[in-house]
């Protein structure tokens, strides 16, 4: 189930990601395993040129971190996630995604609120 309210992305592993960012998840994929993959907008994007793309990216693929735990059921917050993008040139995946289609970029978390996510509040 997409959460109605925005959510907010940081990461204590990742300079580029310390930052706050809004993000709403847009939609849910699945891998070929199985495993639940959501499709999350960002705002501000990021710089893509460190990843070889021209243009600032705004779109990322986030999945749970931890076994047993599923993005399309966040129950507590921060959610620990691998933040990814489509690997090589690919611009559009469909379901089923494979392992090989993505590429993840940082580990992060998703908080409830921005001021969570600022302070680290867990």
């Amino acid at each position: 189930m997409k959460p109605k309210q925005p959510l907010y992305l940081s990461s204590l592993e990742s300079i580029q990601f310390e930052p706050v960012r809004e993000c709403r998840i847009v939609d849910f994929m699945t891998f070929d395993v199985g495993k639940v993959v959501a499709v999350a907008s960002l705002r501000p994007g990021f710089p893509g040129q460190d990843f070889g793309i021209g243009e600032d990216i705004d779109t990322v693929y986030l999945t749970a971190r931890f076994e047993g735990a599923s993005i399309d059921r966040i129950d507590k917050f921060p959610y620990f996630v691998f933040i990814a993008i489509p690997s090589g040139r690919k611009v559009m995946l469909s379901s089923p995604i494979r392992k090989d289609d993505l590429q993840v970029i940082a580990w992060g978390e998703l908080y409830r609120t921005f001021d969570d996510a600022r302070y680290r509040k867990f």
